[in-house]
């Protein structure tokens, strides 16, 4: 006769059901019935299996949160058991941490600094659009490039690089083309052209003819050198990674060409939009070169302001457009903290019919809805008019 079946006493723990083999076994609640604990059914998210009571082998008994084996971190947990608030609030954490913590170093300002330098950009192709400024020795090329989109009004909607040249020679400064690098690179000797080899009819003729045009530094947002360029065309750096104060020192023989030439013949060919190809050629004057200020600061000092760029995506010819040479340029450009304010977004600058215009995004807002008013209006009086208001500067043209 079988043995009888005993009766589960009522509100005993429910039965568990093992599943797995060995170590990697796991226990979850089968057939349970409602829970007494605390008021709360095993609906909860928060139901655990029942602990089994510890052997006695002398040590204490450790809680099960705090024992979590190697083996079990690395297979899938199946049970019940209800996730530490410690951990669900370190996960949330991360959720909510953006994907980089490092700060933008194309709106972050440099360490502050005492030495600072002069520079010219001159815009190339356009004898009257220049900006002469005095930049901190901390300034990357990365903060360069966020002073250049500013200076001359542009959108920064396009790729960009530079390259850090020597030898360079300048045009007349009285003539038309002042401020724009006239050659570059140094002329190898014939030895070097030779590479060593024994001279032969017609090396000389090659050799008057050779260039050796290459940068010292290529400078763009990856420090990826130009594809089909070898490793002899010029060092690639990262534009956040070179400082000025790497191209341009009081000792000559630790500027970036290592004193091959002296801190005036040394510029910068600045390139924005490969497809327009908008040009800024940077040199310096090495009369006017190093400046100290009395406390340090962190942000360019803009001396001198003349022109303005073409509107940027615009076609070859616009109605009521002035020469670049004859725009004008808000003073706010003159204001030391106002190129803060640019990086932080709380000013903009754009390139327009008559002028370099920098204003809020308040303002811009406001006068938006002002030309909208009178698109409107010449709308209503001749509905035939072609959708172009030539009163817009904001560099649109539809």
């Amino acid at each position: 006769m079988p043995p009888k079946r005993k009766r589960k006493a009522r509100g005993a723990p429910a039965r568990s059901k093992r599943t797995g083999k060995g170590k990697n076994a796991t226990t979850s609640i089968v057939n349970a019935g409602p829970s007494v604990e605390n008021g709360s059914s095993v609906d909860s998210v928060d139901a655990s299996p029942p602990q089994k009571k510890p052997r006695n082998t002398g040590t204490p008994a450790t809680p099960r949160a705090e024992t979590i084996t190697e083996d079990r971190a690395n297979t899938m947990d199946t049970s019940d058991e209800p996730i530490p608030s410690q951990t669900v609030a370190r996960n949330s954490e991360k959720m909510r941490r953006p994907k980089s913590s490092r700060p933008d170093p194309y709106t972050t300002l440099p360490a502050k600094t005492t030495s600072y330098i002069q520079l010219r950009f001159q815009l190339m192709n356009f004898a009257n659009v220049y900006r002469i400024v005095q930049l901190p020795v901390t300034f990357t090329f990365a903060n360069l490039h966020t002073l250049i989109q500013y200076m001359f009004g542009w959108s920064n909607s396009h790729l960009h690089r530079a390259e850090v040249v020597s030898y360079v020679v300048m045009h007349d400064p009285n003539g038309d083309l002042a401020g724009t690098m006239k050659r570059w690179g140094r002329k190898p000797m014939l030895g070097e052209f030779l590479g060593g080899e024994e001279e032969e009819f017609g090396d000389r003729i090659s050799w008057k003819f050779e260039r050796d045009d290459n940068p010292i530094y290529h400078v763009d947002p990856y420090g990826v050198r130009p594809e089909g360029f070898g490793e002899d065309y010029a060092k690639a750096i990262k534009d956040s990674h070179l400082k000025l104060g790497e191209i341009w020192t009081k000792d000559s023989a630790n500027n970036a060409s290592l004193g091959e030439s002296p801190n005036g013949d040394i510029g910068i060919i600045y390139e924005y939009d490969f497809g327009d190809s908008w040009t800024v050629h940077i040199s310096c004057d090495p009369k006017e070169l190093f400046f100290e200020s009395r406390t340090p600061i962190n942000f360019p000092i803009v001396k001198q302001a003349q022109g303005a760029p073409p509107i940027e995506h615009a076609p070859d010819f616009i109605p009521g457009e002035d020469d670049a040479n004859d725009k004008t340029v808000s003073d706010r450009i003159f204001v030391q903290e106002n190129f803060e304010l640019y990086c932080e977004g709380k000013l903009m600058s754009c390139a327009r019919k008559t002028e370099l215009a920098i204003f809020t995004p308040e303002e811009e807002a406001e006068r938006q809805k002002r030309l909208q008013r009178q698109r409107e209006q010449r709308m209503e009086v001749d509905s035939d008019e072609e959708n172009y208001d030539e009163d817009d500067d904001s560099g649109e043209w539809y």
